[in-house]
């Protein structure tokens, strides 16, 4: 039996090498890259550094096989399904990660694997077979796929004797220490853990590829899990599209609601916000100024310093064809008529240049209300926060009841205080001259952007409720109602990507809650040629 057993072992490590090799030769997509303000080595860096997010440990997920099958978890085929980018195997990123998933390191608790902005934030676009990757656009991602798989996994692990040995077996191999029941204790709290997250994340309609309500799910994270208060829940039930991050850093307010202003802190806070939303963690005690988190405090400093040097990717006349030098010409004037008093032009040559977002009542503009209702509307109880100031020391006292992104501020400027020196290093690191806060009447406003590179952020309006500019063109009624996501071929003609079923795509119903693609009916009287010229002169911009 010894030597069965001995075989065995050599047989399976054998065939992890083959699976491992796989996994290199199924990353190398051979894509190719625009220009847009990052050379390799910042790339590098902004794809694969940690902000402190903690969703598993690390040889967990490297080791971790699929429900109902022996292929690995992170294996290339499966994690492009779900949408992510493919990442090579580099210095930085030694296991061929996809783009976005990273180790977070800690020598007390051991290292994890998590989630940094670039896994979002990095589209992919096909043309003619060339694969283009697109630094800051928005990623195509079934994020609630990806969670779901990855309990799936675990609960199968621990379920399945076979699939539990194999896993075993290899985790000793790297901790020796670790006992076959202390390890499953550690998956059964995980899992536990997991399955309370997605029950009160849960919602009736899918969020499919490119969206996530990450307002609503920030909530949860701090109203519900950080706080221990199950009631508080919300359905995060108003998903939008990752929003494109060249240019961001020069806006005067961020969010597609136009609710954070852009000035220091102000960055610093969004992104130590973003790091609690895609599982970070912080410790919020009774009677405390401060709390204990996994924020990489000083990375945020980096991470912002890269994407304020990011630029809109051009359009790629080399694989997408030429563009009609006539048809942009007359396109030009159709855009400062209808388009150019809310989406002005950037000079990407001025590497200090400061934006403006153009702000607009949900009224006016027509578009699906449900992110700004949710984010003006819900109250939860504050717990152990009750009478505390929002900024620890300043603003509101804290009421039985209140609104979630009041407790997700405090909590935020609690976890940044804990660590003093690296959050002043961070903001001097990442301090650049931008324009104040535009003055607001209320929160029931969308920003509109500079719509430079548009042409690499497919689907449009801010839930992806629209699938090409042209599309966005025409009267709501006459836009496609239900179509495919998760093509990643461009439509060179419509502009945004082919919406045709392939495996693995998701279908967007536009009549469903938080779907609607109604609203933004800008130039829509034009004739079909002038929208054509229109068309041709924004895939310019």
């Amino acid at each position: 039996m010894k030597k069965i057993t001995t075989l065995g072992l050599i047989l399976f490590h054998f065939l992890i090498l083959i699976a491992a090799s796989g996994i290199s030769m199924a990353a190398n997509v051979n894509p190719v890259y625009l220009a847009q303000g990052w050379d390799d080595k910042t790339r590098q860096q902004m794809y694969y550094t940690s902000f402190g997010s903690r969703f598993i440990p690390y040889d967990w997920f490297l080791l971790l096989e699929q429900t109902g099958s022996t292929e690995l978890l992170r294996s290339p085929e499966h994690m492009t399904a779900l949408g992510f980018v493919p990442g090579a195997i580099s210095e930085l990123n030694p296991d061929g990660l996809p783009v976005g998933l990273v180790r977070d390191s800690d020598k007390q608790q051991g290292d994890y694997l998590g989630l940094t902005c670039t896994a979002c934030h990095t589209g992919q676009v096909s043309v003619q077979g060339q694969t283009i990757y697109i630094d800051g656009s928005q990623a195509l991602i079934d994020f609630t796929r990806f969670e779901h798989s990855v309990l799936d996994s675990l609960k199968s692990t621990v379920a399945d004797a076979e699939k539990f040995a194999r896993f075993f077996l290899s985790i000793i191999e790297k901790n020796p220490s670790v006992t076959a029941a202390s390890l499953k204790q550690q998956m059964t709290t995980r899992i536990a853990e997991l399955e309370q997250r997605f029950t009160a994340n849960a919602t009736d309609v899918p969020y499919g590829k490119g969206r996530l309500d990450a307002f609503g799910q920030i909530f949860n994270a701090i109203a519900v899990e950080a706080l221990q208060l199950p009631e508080n829940a919300r359905a995060p039930d108003a998903p939008a599209s990752y929003p494109v991050l060249w240019d961001a850093s020069h806006l005067d307010v961020v969010q597609w609601n136009a609710s954070a202003p852009n000035q220091e802190p102000g960055p610093l806070f969004q992104n130590a916000i973003t790091v609690l939303a895609v599982y970070g963690t912080v410790s919020v005690p009774k009677n405390k100024l401060t709390y204990h988190s996994s924020i990489r405090i000083s990375n945020l400093g980096d991470l912002q310093s890269g994407f304020y040097k990011l630029t809109a990717p051009k359009w790629p006349v080399e694989y997408a064809g030429q563009l009609d030098a006539e048809k942009i010409a007359r396109g030009k004037s159709l855009y400062e008529q209808h388009c150019a008093r809310c989406h002005t032009y950037v000079d990407a040559s001025d590497v200090k240049r400061k934006l403006r977002a153009v702000l607009t009542s949900v009224a006016d503009v027509g578009t699906d209300p449900l992110i700004v209702d949710n984010f003006a509307n819900r109250r939860v109880k504050a717990g152990v926060l009750e009478g505390d100031r929002v900024l620890l020391v300043a603003g509101d006292a804290l009421a039985v009841e209140a609104k979630p992104i009041d407790l997700v501020t405090h909590v935020a400027a609690g976890a940044l205080v804990n660590q003093p020196w690296q959050s002043l290093k961070a903001i001097i690191n990442e301090r650049e001259s931008r324009y104040p806060k535009p003055e607001q009447q209320n929160d029931r406003v969308y920003k509109a952007r500079p719509i430079n590179g548009v042409w690499a952020s497919a689907p449009y309006l801010h839930n992806g409720s629209v699938p090409t500019i042209y599309d966005l063109l025409l009267p709501a009624v006459q836009r496609p109602a239900i179509f495919y996501v998760g093509n990643i071929e461009l439509d060179v003609v419509k502009v945004g990507y082919l919406t045709t079923e392939t495996p693995n795509a998701t279908l967007f119903n536009t009549h469903l809650r938080g779907n609607s693609n109604a609203g933004h009916e800008y130039g829509t009287q034009l004739s079909d040629e002038q929208r054509w010229d229109l068309v041709e002169y924004i895939k310019s911009l």
